[in-house]
């Protein structure tokens, strides 16, 4: 046997890399209830990522989110940031006010650098038409125990069938420094709560199966692995104060 031949079946022997471990939470809050319209609602989205035996897990890449069917968002009621001036200012006040649509925290584990997952928090922005979807930014950024600041976007677009809208985010590189491989987000959560003029970001379904309301995540990772979760948000939903 030849020494490609050799290296080519110890290539297909060996075992496909285990995905981490994901899991998926979401949450709503009923932010009002207009006389004969759709509740107007809040949506939190929270992932952990891990790997079962503690070890800092491949850093992630690609994130779907699907959401519900029958749920409203009304985007084109709420101005568009520009991806290129919040990359440019790297702070929210690169973007219309009324454009910031969310808000969340993250954390980032950079072993051997810091023993500890870095924090850092989200900001998230209602961005520009994007065929029949929207463009979503996201300014990430830390202060403790280093300064990083970086965007990246996401794309929201209608889907069909079970689901209503789904979300596809690439996530972009975390370097460290040389010979250390990247930083590897290992949790993550956003609200994206937002009303304007009377207006709300996202709009309940008018309907509920008994099952309650169905999301899917679909999380893909530098090495090449997957991994899915699932989560339902329950048919009474708890108010928000003022």
């Amino acid at each position: 046997m030849t020494l490609s031949l050799a290296v080519a079946f110890a290539l297909l022997a060996a075992p496909a890399s285990a995905a981490p471990t994901t899991t998926l939470t979401v949450s709503a809050t009923l932010l009002s209830q207009p006389k004969g319209k759709p509740w107007q609602i809040g949506v939190g989205v929270a992932v952990t990522i891990a790997n079962p035996d503690g070890s800092q897990p491949s850093p992630l890449r690609h994130l779907q989110i699907k959401f519900p069917r029958g749920a409203k968002t009304n985007f084109g009621a709420f101005p568009a940031c520009s991806q290129k001036r919040l990359e440019a200012r790297k702070s929210p006040d690169g973007c219309p006010a009324a454009s910031r649509i969310g808000k969340g925290t993250a954390k980032v584990s950079a072993i051997p650098i810091f023993p500890d997952p870095v924090v850092g928090t989200i900001d998230v922005f209602n961005g520009p038409r994007k065929g029949r979807g929207r463009t979503l930014l996201f300014l990430a950024r830390s202060t403790t125990p280093i300064s990083v600041q970086f965007v990246f976007s996401g794309t929201l677009r209608p889907a069909t069938g079970r689901f209503g809208y789904i979300l596809d985010v690439d996530v972009p590189r975390i370097p460290t420094i040389p010979g250390v491989p990247d930083a590897a987000p290992v949790a993550f959560e956003t609200l994206v709560q937002a009303r304007r003029g009377g207006i709300s970001y996202i709009d309940a379904p008018t309907s509920c199966p008994k099952a309650g309301l169905p999301f899917q995540g679909t999380f893909t990772f530098a090495d090449g692995s997957t991994s899915t979760a699932a989560a339902h948000i329950g048919c009474t939903l708890t108010s928000t104060p003022g």
